[in-house]
């Protein structure tokens, strides 16, 4: 993680509020010595106690972490809705996939990608100019945060889609690997270039030189979905959030581009909130484009059950959490 403190019982910050194997003994032992040391104060033990309990209750509950994911991510949105509702026009025929080639023949390719919702379930439409802006991602359901960054007429002419890497590298090898989160906005960020085009800036490091990094890796990939090498920028040292976003907001400087000005973020709803932050503290005004969502539509009854692969999806949200107050602390968000 990140923003670590010590990583002797923990493999991140957020375990320690969660029910894991290092984080019970951990309070068992507390509790231990507590007892020891102040054999009087039982109530405020049991005080103590009670809420742990009930800490490690509602994060082992996945309708109760469903709740701070939803608030994180706000409403979902597909990635293709959300180019609709800012009036992007689809892609031109040279930068189309093959199943959109395919389906623009006449042939049957199946339901294109994310773009199969019916817009029916956005509900009434909240316009600015040929805007919807009820259709955009919305973390935290922040409207202004979202909005601020729109052209006051006219349509959106995106220069730049940027996409922070998620990723790390395996313990005995060089080379970084992608994981789910950062194959997914991988994925979103080159169907945004397809409609857009403009730069696509890939970021992130964490291999053991820059050939073994998480962004070259991502250069490689985006190269074999058909995007050409000159429309690619990658920022290929970065370990952190604010490294990726702040190094594409050094390269994007430094071509003559004006960060501040109609250019495309893409990245997981849940680690949006704090992309955004970043992004507006090294002078990036952008505009978000949420690629998957972790949020349950409708929790069932057995949800509102702990069990133990909760924690799990309780640990990406509190990473997120805790990643917002730490950068804001720095200065950095």
């Amino acid at each position: 993680m990140e923003f670590c403190v010590f990583m002797i019982l923990l493999g991140d910050e957020s375990e320690l509020l969660l029910p894991m194997p290092a984080s019970l003994v951990l309070v068992w032992l507390v509790f231990v010595i507590w007892k020891r040391l102040w054999p009087n104060a039982r109530k405020l033990r049991f005080a103590a106690g009670s809420l742990v309990a009930m800490l490690f209750y509602a994060l082992s509950t996945p309708a109760v972490i469903n709740l701070g994911v939803r608030w994180l991510e706000g409403p979902t949105r597909t990635v293709a809705h959300q180019l609709d509702a800012l009036g992007v026009p689809p892609a031109p025929v040279e930068r189309q996939s093959i199943s959109e080639r395919l389906a623009a023949a006449g042939q049957s390719a199946g339901r294109l990608g994310e773009g199969a919702v019916a817009r029916a379930d956005m509900g009434a439409p909240v316009m600015r100019g040929n805007i919807d802006v009820g259709g955009m991602c919305m973390p935290a359901g922040d409207v202004a945060t979202v909005t601020h960054a729109l052209p006051a007429s006219g349509p959106l002419r995106p220069k730049a889609v940027i996409v922070p890497s998620s990723g790390d590298s395996p313990p005995n090898g060089k080379q970084a690997r992608l994981d789910q989160d950062g194959y997914h906005r991988l994925r979103a960020g080159i169907e945004v270039w397809r409609r857009t085009g403009g730069l696509l800036f890939l970021m992130g490091g964490v291999g053991s030189a820059p050939e073994y990094a998480l962004s070259t890796d991502m250069r490689r990939m985006a190269l074999d979905m058909g995007v050409p090498a000159s429309a690619i920028r990658t920022v290929s040292h970065s370990r952190t959030t604010w490294e990726d976003i702040n190094g594409a907001a050094r390269i994007m400087r430094e071509e003559g581009m004006d960060p501040a000005r109609e250019v495309l973020l893409v990245t997981s709803a849940l680690h949006m909130q704090r992309s955004l932050a970043v992004a507006h503290s090294v002078g990036i005004e952008p505009v978000p484009l949420c690629s998957d969502y972790e949020q349950l539509d409708a929790p069932s009854l057995e949800t509102w059950f702990p069990n133990n692969g909760a924690p799990w999806k309780a640990r990406a949200m509190l990473h997120e959490l805790i990643g917002v107050w730490y950068y804001r602390l720095r200065g950095r968000a």
